[in-house]
């Protein structure tokens, strides 16, 4: 298929390929956040960004603020506020780190494990019927390759925030 090469914005000057992944996980962000929006987040109580970190928690066991924050691609103090909302909500807990005591490390609570698997198998079943025409190794496959676009435009974007604050 031929993409189109002009530019989306006069004057500045078009990668085709990478603009139609930019404009391709765009819409894939904007389709998801739609589903959750109406169907999915009003149900479970979580906001999408809670959701975000207790995921976190669940795939990588407990760990600091500081590496939550960087597995989502946000500032530490972004984390923070949102543990201590979800440590009230007593979806999480906190305990000092025996290595430093000033830090402390995070984990998932039985309840937020309890609301993160009831949202998601919902969700699940209702990617499964969008997605019916796909099997299992194209699902894999396409999830494989949004993960390692994810990493890669997260280290990017790490790169450029250090060199910002830097003044480089």
């Amino acid at each position: 298929m031929q993409l189109a090469q002009e530019a989306l914005v006069p004057g500045v000057e078009r990668d085709a390929p990478a603009q139609e992944l930019l404009d391709g996980v765009s819409s894939l962000i904007r389709a998801v956040r739609c589903v959750e929006h109406r169907h999915l987040m009003p149900d479970s109580g979580l906001r999408r960004s809670d959701a975000s970190v207790l995921k976190v928690l669940l795939k990588g066991g407990e760990q600091r603020g500081g590496e939550i924050a960087a597995k989502l691609g946000v500032d530490a103090s972004v984390v923070s506020r949102q543990v201590t909302a979800l440590e009230a909500d007593g979806l999480v807990s906190r305990r000092p780190d025996p290595a430093d005591a000033r830090v402390g490390l995070v984990s998932l609570a039985p309840r937020g494990r309890a609301q993160l698997e009831a949202l998601y198998s919902s969700y699940t079943q209702h990617l499964r019927a969008a997605l019916a025409d796909l099997d299992d190794d194209m699902l894999l496959a396409a999830a494989e390759t949004m993960q390692r676009l994810a990493q890669a435009i997260t280290e990017v974007n790490q790169v450029v925030r250090r060199t910002n604050s830097t003044g480089d």
